[in-house]
């Protein structure tokens, strides 16, 4: 038996709130930004 699993694609503006919410979380929180980035996949702007 072929077991497949669909995954429904999720709109890239969904992905960005979601990921603005867990940045948000991990700030209010005090946790490590770095690890939820590195998680995610986000690259921050360092400000020159």
């Amino acid at each position: 038996m072929d077991k497949t699993i669909a995954h429904k694609r999720k709109s890239v503006f969904q992905q960005i709130l979601e990921d603005k919410r867990a940045i948000r979380q991990c700030i209010q929180s005090g946790g490590d930004i770095k690890k939820i980035a590195q998680e995610r996949g986000i690259k921050f702007a360092t400000p020159i």
